[in-house]
């Protein structure tokens, strides 16, 4: 879940897809990861993640956000902004599609 930031636009619930990373000192995707699998030993490539992952912690955020909007929709949801927030929902629904198409290396 703490990857899907890379994969998500700012305007997408603050990703940072799109912005530049050397720039702002923050590492690629590629470059966390590794760092975060040398650190808990996850060396073997089946014990890291899959397309699949990230392909359902993106749906779930998706599902999240319709959820949002459903309430938001029904006038019982907490924020002021639900509905627009609840929009959210279809673009993270396209991103998990996409997390399936397209391989890590080229986001």
């Amino acid at each position: 879940f703490n990857t899907v930031a890379w994969r998500t636009l700012p305007q997408e619930f603050g990703g940072i897809r799109g912005l530049d990373l050397a720039t702002l000192g923050i590492p690629s995707e590629a470059e966390y990861l590794a760092h975060y699998y040398r650190r808990a030993g996850r060396t073997q490539p089946e014990r890291q993640a899959t397309a699949f992952h990230w392909a359902f912690a993106l749906m779930r955020w998706a599902v999240i956000f319709e959820g949002i909007a459903a309430r938001a929709a029904r006038g019982n949801a907490v924020d002021d902004n639900a509905a627009q927030i609840g929009t959210l929902g279809l673009a993270l629904a396209q991103r998990g599609l996409e997390a399936l198409e397209t391989p890590a290396e080229s986001i």
